[in-house]
């Protein structure tokens, strides 16, 4: 007889290794923490590791794709909350998410560089387009109010919400980079706070809106990344 999986305690005991994962992650970097590492803290088998994540950089995935499940529980009620307008919207969705993750920087910073290293494009990749074709609905509603209520000029919201998406999503490609460089002291900060400008300036662009309407990166907040 086969046996029948109860999907609960799967959930529970797959949770249970990102949550060994990501404290490994905090306290001894992720280039330093070894399967053994998770398997002594979880007090479990190599068999059961592997019947949820075929390798380490599966489950660095799974705890990346578990943060973007959270800041997306996180923003997603702002998408749509009628007390504010489409820019305010935006503007809060994005300043809300940045806050969510200067929160974990701790937790960001340890495995930037190892997700940033050539052997985990093709993992980041998969993780990027995941969150994008999550994220990218939810600017297109707010971009299409936008258009209605006439503070946003575009002729296509949703193929402006794609614009901005990407940008978004390749924005940390840079921004990431500039975090780690400025910390290394091989970048300074004023280089990191132009590109953020540039960034916002785009986004205005994208959606017509006049020069200095929108602040989608608060500046305390990203300081966080660099001090």
């Amino acid at each position: 007889m086969a046996r029948t999986l109860n999907p609960t305690a799967h959930a529970v005991r797959r949770d249970a290794f990102l949550d060994a994962a990501e404290v490994l992650i905090r306290t001894k970097g992720y280039e330093e923490t070894s399967i053994q590492d998770i398997l002594d803290a979880t007090e479990a088998s190599r068999g059961a590791f592997y019947h949820y994540f075929d390798s380490k950089a599966a489950l660095l995935e799974a705890v990346v794709d578990r943060m973007t499940d959270a800041v997306l529980a996180v923003v997603e009620p702002i998408a749509v909350d009628p007390a504010l307008d489409a820019p305010a919207r935006l503007r809060a969705l994005l300043l809300t998410g940045g806050a969510w993750k200067a929160e974990r920087s701790d937790l960001l910073l340890a495995f930037m560089r190892s997700w940033y290293a050539a052997e985990n494009d093709l993992v980041r990749l998969r993780a990027s387009r995941a969150a994008l074709a999550r994220l990218t609905p939810l600017i297109a509603g707010i971009v299409r109010e936008g258009r209605d209520e006439g503070a946003f000029d575009c002729t296509s919201p949703d193929d402006a919400a794609s614009l901005l998406g990407a940008l978004f999503a390749g924005s940390a490609d840079i921004m990431i980079p500039l975090f780690l460089g400025c910390r290394d002291g091989r970048v300074p900060v004023a280089d990191v706070e132009r590109f953020v400008t540039a960034y916002e300036e785009a986004m205005e662009r994208i959606l017509g809106m006049a020069p200095g309407s929108l602040v989608l990166i608060d500046r305390t907040a990203l300081h966080i990344w660099l001090d």
